[in-house]
């Protein structure tokens, strides 16, 4: 073999040695949203598709879950590493023995809203003895504990995902996010005169955050910490890049045959992004603070909905 040969022969080894030793060294885990693929995850796809989980060292799957197999099912039974979560979904794992870590918060604002159907509805005592559609998986709780603080006597109809019950009258009112299911009534042709946001009812309870068991957090607190910093920056990065985020949300979308369209996500990532930030202003600030994780756990334990309080420090080690 002639020498510059050789020596270019040498130099591919070593290379392809280099790559194999730092894609060994990458730590892998799986991350699973509390949903199918929409904007409310830009950040995490757009953190995926440009690199940045990869600069920290880390190798992410995200899996998507399905309404017979969530998030929370896949955490406990180890087949991912971490999930997206609300708040007070967190605290009540923990009050039931199985201890969580909050790594990032992405929500500093409750999103939840009641949606009249009918105009003579028009203030939160009008839902007195009203049939109310609610998610059977979950995500109501805030709602529930304000028809107990109410009286307002709501029967909860159930539904799964869309909001057909709604549209065909079925109901009184129903349950929204104001990211997604209240923008699909506005899209289909509704226009709510009144709608009541929990939130402005004293029910500000932030939402979404990223959480891991304790146990796995604290082996391997810096893979952890890494997937956190990385994840903030992909949604720092959607914040200033909103069409090409979209886009990026579309690829997912399409990849999984989700039914939605690129208006609807749009509106979707808008008002992901305004819940991000703080009702005073500013930039959103991806952390929890000790007054919402006590203000959370005092509302839940006068519902009886946590067996003792749950701290800060338990929470956000």
């Amino acid at each position: 073999m002639r020498k510059d040969l050789k020596h270019r022969f040498l130099v591919s080894c070593l290379w392809l040695c280099g790559m194999a030793t730092m894609l060994s060294a990458q730590t892998r885990l799986v991350f699973t949203p509390q949903w199918t693929p929409q904007s409310q995850f830009a950040g995490y796809y757009a953190a995926m598709e440009l690199g940045y989980y990869k600069a920290e060292g880390l190798d992410v799957e995200i899996v998507h879950p399905s309404p017979s197999y969530p998030a929370l099912n896949r955490l406990y039974e180890g087949s991912s590493d971490v999930i997206s979560l609300q708040l007070q979904q967190a605290l009540a794992q923990i009050d039931q023995g199985y201890p969580l870590v909050n790594i990032l918060q992405t929500s500093a604002r409750n999103s939840l809203m009641i949606v009249p159907r009918h105009d003579d509805i028009r203030k939160p005592a009008d839902l007195k003895d009203k049939k109310v559609g609610i998610w059977k998986a979950g995500f109501g709780e805030v709602a529930l504990m304000a028809n107990t603080d109410s009286a307002w006597n709501i029967r909860w109809i159930p539904f799964i995902h869309n909001i057909n019950l709604y549209i065909s009258g079925a109901i009184d009112a129903t349950l929204a996010m104001s990211y997604n299911e209240y923008l699909q009534i506005r899209a289909s042709g509704v226009n709510p005169k009144h709608v009541f946001r929990l939130a402005d009812m004293g029910y500000d309870i932030p939402e979404d955050g990223l959480y891991v068991s304790r146990e796995r957090f604290l082996a391997n607190r810096k893979a952890f910490e890494a997937f956190a910093r990385a994840s903030r920056k992909g949604w720092e990065w959607v914040a200033e890049h909103r069409e090409e985020a979209l886009e990026i949300v579309m690829r997912q979308v399409a990849e999984h045959h989700v039914s939605t369209n690129r208006p609807h996500q749009k509106w979707m990532l808008d008002e992901i992004l305004l819940l991000q930030t703080p009702r005073s202003g500013g930039k959103a600030l991806f952390q929890l603070t000790p007054e919402q994780v006590d203000r959370t756990s005092a509302l839940m334990m006068r519902h009886r909905r946590l067996s003792r309080p749950v701290s800060y420090e338990e929470l956000c080690p």
